[in-house]
Order: C-alpha cells, then sequence, then structure tokens
C-alpha cells in the first residue's frame, strides 16, 4: 500500500487549524478595532476628576430641595415624569432628562419635558428605549441639581429620590 501525499492526511490538516485560527482570530480583532470608536475611554482624566466634585455638589443640592419623582411612558407612549420637591417654588417648567447608554454612546438621548398643567413634565414625541441598561439623569436648564437612576428598560416607572453623597 502506498503511503499518501501529506495533504491527504489528517493530522497536517489539524496541525495547521489552530494557527489558521489565530490568523482569522487576529484579522477579525484588528478589523473591530479599526472601525469603531472608543467611546468608553476619556481623554482628560483630570478635567473629569474635577467635573466629579461639581456633579456632587449638584447632587447635595437635589437633597436640600428635598427632590423625588419618577419617570414612566404616558399614556399617549411619550415621557412622563413626576417630580415632587419638599422646598416650594424649587421644580422649574422645564428640565432635561439625559439617557446615557451604558456602553453604546451612539444611544444616549436628551429630552427636554415641560409642565403641564397638572404638573407633570410631559414630552409626548419623545420615546423612551423598550430595553437596554441606561443611566438616566434630571436636571433643571441652569444645572444645579440633578437626579440619578439606573433603569433596565423603561416597561415599569422608574423611581429617582435626592441622595446626599
Amino acid at each position: 500500500m502506498p503511503a499518501l501525499p501529506w495533504y491527504r492526511q489528517l493530522w497536517p490538516w489539524l496541525l495547521m487549524l489552530m494557527p489558521a485560527t489565530a490568523v482569522v482570530g487576529g484579522v477579525i480583532t484588528f478589523w473591530l478595532a479599526t472601525q469603531t470608536t472608543d467611546s468608553l475611554v476619556v481623554d482628560d482624566y483630570y478635567r473629569e476628576g474635577k467635573a466629579i466634585n461639581r456633579q456632587l455638589a449638584r447632587d447635595r443640592v437635589a437633597s436640600e430641595l428635598g427632590l423625588a419623582g419618577s419617570l414612566e411612558r404616558g399614556p399617549d407612549g411619550g415621557a412622563l415624569l413626576r417630580l415632587t420637591a419638599a422646598v416650594r417654588g424649587a421644580l422649574p417648567p422645564e428640565v432635561t432628562v439625559r439617557l446615557v447608554h451604558a456602553t453604546r454612546a451612539e444611544l444616549d438621548v436628551t429630552l427636554a419635558l415641560r409642565a403641564d398643567a397638572s404638573g407633570n413634565y410631559t414630552a409626548p414625541q419623545a420615546k423612551l428605549p423598550a430595553t437596554g441598561r441606561w443611566n438616566v439623569l434630571i436636571e433643571d436648564p441652569d444645572r444645579g441639581w440633578r437626579l440619578t437612576a439606573v433603569a433596565n428598560g423603561f416597561e415599569r416607572p422608574l423611581a429617582f429620590e435626592a441622595v446626599a453623597p
């Protein structure tokens, strides 16, 4: 029985499988690295660190005002925000709601909600995302205070309560 040529043997192909897999994986990794953005990487760490102190001060102001609320889908499918404050006159006529996606900056959404006659803040044209993990920030137009919460979708109302840092 004559010996089979090498390319008809099983062992050379099995030995070449692992290096070939590594090459394909390297090409895919290179393509991903060149085609996607690094949105989670911050360029100026010092400036971001200083900004944290300002954010904590805004949290303290919200706590002093006794702010609390909930965000949900309204009957029309738009965003509905109910806010309460322990300090009279602390609620502005308009608030900004920022929905920041946990990993993909291109999905971030900013909503401007206006107070209606019943005191609720609404934006009928603004749709809340159905799924995903979101960091939700509510702030006044002057950026003097903020409320934060984390949402895993908006099937249920999301509660906010100011907590002093």
